[in-house]
């Protein structure tokens, strides 16, 4: 009896731990070291959604990295547009110097889905073709903007990484804009992820 708890325990312990790519990069560092791109692209493709201030498991804004590549990283963004629309669209990002992550200037909003926040229908025809209008005179001007991440915390019985997100325009921190981030790497976890309004 006492064996076979060991055994689920020790199982249920093992599903519950990182990946060994994922393990190394935490290895690597301690809470305030900047993670290097590299080591960032592990992350993503081992994540299954990224949180973006999250509160109680709702997000500001989320990632899911669909491919990442020694040069950069393809990836949908999904936030709440307002109160009644949450949106998602596809957008691509540039390492620079295995710091960075940069906007490659890619116009994303012909990209742009949206569902009703009240029940996740689909909204379609010229519902979404005003929503994109919408976002399209929204947008800020087209500035570049880069992003690196410092590490802060891990929680493998979570299967969580906790990094701080810092924003640069024009080569400068802005640290207004610094924002921290979980990194879900159990897809049943990032599954009950949500956007706020």
């Amino acid at each position: 009896m006492l064996a076979a708890m060991a055994i689920m325990l020790m199982t249920g312990s093992a599903a519950l731990a990182f990946d060994a790519d994922t393990q190394a990069v935490i290895d690597r560092h301690k809470a305030g070291k900047p993670v290097s791109m590299t080591d960032v692209a592990v992350l993503m493709r081992a994540s299954a959604q990224w949180c973006y201030i999250n509160q109680d498991h709702t997000c500001a804004w989320t990632d899911i990295y669909l491919d990442v590549t020694d040069t950069g990283a393809t990836f949908e963004i999904g936030n709440a547009w307002d109160a009644d629309t949450d949106i998602a669209f596809t957008d691509e990002g540039v390492f620079k110097d295995d710091r960075y992550i940069c906007e490659s200037g890619k116009d994303w909003v012909p990209s742009v889905r949206a569902t009703r926040r009240s029940d996740g229908s689909v909204i379609g025809g010229r519902q979404l073709w005003e929503l994109k209008a919408a976002i399209e005179a929204k947008r800020s001007a087209e500035s570049i903007d880069c992003f690196d991440y410092v590490y802060l915390r891990s929680e493998p019985d979570q299967q969580v990484v906790t990094l701080r997100q810092r924003q640069y325009t024009d080569g400068v921190h802005v640290e207004g804009n610094d924002v921290e981030v979980t990194l879900h790497m159990n897809s049943e976890d990032a599954a009950g992820l949500s956007w706020r309004w």
